[in-house]
């Protein structure tokens, strides 16, 4: 199990290490969301500094996890997410996941921990505004 999760009063630490899978990145978003704890969370820090995308971990799989996040946690509590990272790879899957504007989350991509939680105390929820909704993404029948 290439991560580790640790509780801190209003958010969780995720660091990730070695060659991380998308088996075992589902696995620890599913650990994270599963715990009681989750539902009082206000933030999420994903450390990938230690870690490296496995070979089947790829954009399209970025793409689907987001609108499974999405449409589990739409009407989630007020939570960011800073992303850490240096590798040019993890780098940018992170940046391509903030991009896809299909996250619940208010998200953010940081070089250090320490940038990260900076950015989570200036309380960045006030500036962000949540992609709507699409009756694709609901997984409600197109109209006609």
């Amino acid at each position: 199990m290439p991560y580790r999760l640790r509780w801190e009063g209003h958010g969780v630490y995720r660091r990730f290490y070695g060659v991380v899978t998308a088996a075992e990145f589902l696995q620890a978003y599913d650990e994270m969301t599963s715990d009681i704890r989750f539902d009082g969370t206000r933030y999420i820090i994903s450390d990938y500094l230690e870690c490296t995308p496995g070979p089947d971990l790829t954009e399209k799989e970025l793409e689907a996890f987001a609108k499974l996040e999405r449409l589990r946690f739409y009407d989630s509590p007020d939570t960011v997410q800073a992303n850490v990272a240096s590798d040019p790879r993890t780098l940018k899957y992170a940046l391509y996941y903030e991009s896809l504007r299909v996250s619940p989350y208010c998200i953010g991509t940081f070089s250090t921990v320490a940038d990260a939680r900076q950015w989570i105390a200036g309380n960045p929820r006030l500036g962000w505004v949540r992609p709507p909704l699409t009756r694709a993404q609901s997984g409600a029948p197109a109209l006609r």
